[in-house]
């Protein structure tokens, strides 16, 4: 009997960090992944007879909650804002520590590249018969979005590319593409730069640099429609500083440049933070003013796009806790690094790039998958250490 439950736990865990698309509204959204881990819970409990937590991660969420009760009393941004991400975070974190723990990685890893591959194929039908598709041409399979597809599948996908599996590799990376996504472009690139970064090729990279730059200023200097380009790029960009956009600025653009116009000020006005979960307040009750908005965007009721998730982690993680976000961002990307010394350790560097793709565009603090992903890539750099150690003695 325990077989057969363990067996299900593997199965429909992994399984929960597809499920983003299945919920129903009564009252509140009602998500799948809900249900898969209020039951699932019990069934660990019955498995290991207790839950177990993490002390690193205990310690975590102490700190955050010590720093949103200081920032609530100095600031005064209301206490459920903090409570509603301390909770979401422990309840999914917890959950899928203890999940990792029962099982051998690889196993799990093997359930999870197996069901990528599974998402991804029936991808394809979807997007040749129009279902699901974004904007009509998109391919997300069974998620709300591209973006958030691409992020899921593209550990499996770099995962198949270093154990030379190509056909799932090649079937992966098709829906990727096909996804039309910027994330899952920057994703591709990732794959292939970040395992052939060394010191010397970052040494070319400094040679060239003068020459791209002179390139890019005689270009400039002699061909108008690239001048036209630029110069509405850095106008784009500049609303960064301001806070003043144009009325052309596409919506993608306004989301991302008005978070982080945000994340500026809130950074500036509070350089320790606001407490982890106070970005959107922050954004809707205090910053907004000082945009400059799009009319059309006005019109289409879109001026607080992704203002709840700052549409980046690396922006939310530093408008919510300040210097200390930005800190904490550097110390576990300078830590987790070291995945790419060992060419052993291809699900850590999948993970890491998924780390990367999460801090550019996505700032949900527990969607399905995030600490599924952590927590594998905690413990093969841990057994990495254990095995180091060994060797040194």
């Amino acid at each position: 009997m325990k077989v057969s439950i363990k067996k299900y736990l593997l199965y429909s865990s992994v399984f929960a960090i597809f499920t983003e698309a299945f919920f129903f509204n009564f009252i509140i959204d009602w998500k799948l992944l809900y249900l898969i881990i209020i039951v699932n819970y019990f069934l660990i409990i019955r498995i290991q007879k207790t839950i177990r937590f993490n002390k690193y991660f205990i310690f975590i969420i102490l700190g955050l909650l010590i720093h949103g009760l200081i920032t609530n009393i100095i600031i005064g941004v209301p206490i459920n804002y903090m409570f509603s991400q301390l909770i979401g975070i422990t309840i999914i974190a917890t959950y899928y520590y203890n999940f990792t723990t029962l099982y051998d990685r690889n196993e799990i890893i093997e359930v999870y590249t197996k069901l990528s591959l599974i998402v991804a194929a029936i991808g394809y039908p979807m997007w040749l018969l129009n279902i699901n598709v974004n904007d009509g041409i998109r391919l997300q399979s069974i998620f709300k979005e591209p973006a958030h597809y691409v992020i899921v599948v593209l550990p499996a996908c770099y995962y198949f590319l270093k154990t030379k599996r190509y056909w799932p590799f090649l079937i992966i990376l098709g829906t990727i593409i096909l996804s039309s996504s910027s994330i899952g472009y920057f994703g591709i690139g990732l794959m292939f730069i970040l395992p052939n970064i060394t010191f010397k090729r970052i040494k070319y990279l400094f040679i060239i640099t003068p020459i791209l730059v002179g390139a890019f200023v005689y270009v400039y200097s002699n061909y108008e429609f690239f001048k036209l380009r630029a110069d509405d790029t850095y106008k784009s960009l500049n609303a960064f500083n301001t806070g003043k956009f144009e009325e052309y600025t596409n919506l993608s653009t306004y989301a991302i440049l008005s978070n982080a116009f945000v994340a500026k000020e809130n950074v500036s006005d509070h350089p320790l933070g606001s407490g982890i979960g106070s970005h959107y307040y922050m954004h809707t009750q205090q910053y907004i003013k000082d945009l400059r908005i799009p009319p059309y965007i006005i019109i289409n009721d879109s001026k607080e796009i992704n203002a709840k998730d700052a549409c980046s982690l690396f922006l939310r993680m530093c408008s919510d806790l300040g210097i200390i976000g930005f800190l904490f961002i550097v110390v576990v990307l300078v830590y987790v690094s070291k995945a790419y010394r060992n060419n052993k350790l291809i699900f850590a560097q999948a993970v890491v790039i998924y780390l990367l793709l999460k801090l550019f565009r996505d700032g949900h603090y527990f969607p399905p998958e995030m600490y599924f992903f952590i927590w594998l890539l905690y413990f093969e750099l841990k057994d990495y250490g254990k095995s180091k150690n060994n060797l040194i003695n």
